[in-house]
Formats: C-alpha cells, sequence, structure tokens
C-alpha cells in the first residue's frame, strides 16, 4: 500500500486487512517515491553488478552465482535489516566504513550498459546481453521465473 499525502491512516489499514484477508503480503509504504521500494533496492543491487563486470572484476555468470548462491538465498529469510541486526550493527558499521567509498556512484545509467543497448544486446530476446544465451538456455530461465511463486516474480 502506497500512501500519500491524501490517503488516510484508516484507508491504509483497511486496505492492508483486506489484502491480508486475501492471502496476500501487504507492505505499508509511507510516501510515494519513484521505483517505490522493491525496484529501488532491485536497481542499487543491478547497478553495483554491473559496475563489477564493468571494472572486469568478474563476468555476468560469476556474479548471478555469488547471488543465487550466496547471499540471496539467504534473503527469501532474511531481510537486510534483519540480517544487520542478527549479525550486530557495530559490524554492518566496520563493513561500511571499509566498503561503502568503494561501491559504484554512477549518477545515470551505467555507460557498459548503455553501450550494451547501443550494439544491440538486449538480453535473451537477442541471444546476448550480459551473457550469451541459447534459445534453450533462454527458455530453461524463463521457465524457471514462471514456476516461482508470484510474489517472488
Amino acid at each position: 500500500m502506497i500512501q500519500n499525502e491524501k490517503t488516510s491512516d484508516a484507508v491504509v489499514a483497511r486496505t492492508i486487512e483486506l489484502l491480508t484477508g486475501a492471502g496476500k503480503t501487504p507492505v505499508h509504504v509511507r510516501r510515494d517515491i519513484p521505483g517505490f521500494v522493491g525496484n529501488r533496492l532491485q536497481h542499487a543491487l543491478k547497478r553495483e553488478a554491473i559496475a563489477l563486470i564493468a571494472a572486469g572484476v568478474c563476468d555476468a555468470e560469476t556474479l548471478d552465482t555469488v547471488v543465487k548462491a550466496g547471499f540471496g538465498a539467504r534473503m527469501a529469510v532474511l531481510g537486510p535489516m534483519e540480517q544487520s541486526d542478527l549479525v550486530g550493527l557495530d559490524l554492518s558499521l566496520d563493513i561500511s566504513e571499509v566498503l561503502v567509498a568503494h561501491l559504484d556512484r554512477t549518477a545515470e545509467p551505467h555507460p557498459f550498459l548503455r553501450a550494451k543497448v547501443a550494439a544491440g544486446k538486449l538480453g535473451m530476446k537477442t541471444g546476448e546481453g550480459f551473457r550469451k544465451w541459447t534459445p534453450a538456455q533462454a527458455e530453461e530461465v524463463r521457465e524457471a521465473a514462471a514456476a516461482l511463486p508470484l510474489q517472488i516474480r
């Protein structure tokens, strides 16, 4: 539920109640911002992923494996704030003190992404994006994504 200055607390509460009763997992976003919450988090991760690949740190396959076999699986159980509370905010701060200065700060879409699009490398639909795709590989990924519960897709 995205709340704005014209949405009363009663409407928010009733909408959340209705969605919960329908078996959904509603959330209360207190301000309407571009990208909402999920898209902003997803694109922050993608920004750093693209920068790592562009800098030659790793290739797209390695990056996807790190996410899927590493922290991605944990995120189904622990959100980022839960994980921070679990390990301790002191450790989270210590890591941030070292890491934040090295994270990508590109203020617009990354030039590497722009170059891929300009070259017609648009992903599965063209057979190449960050990775090369055979039609069979692309179909396998599409089927796996389609099998996910709706709230995960």
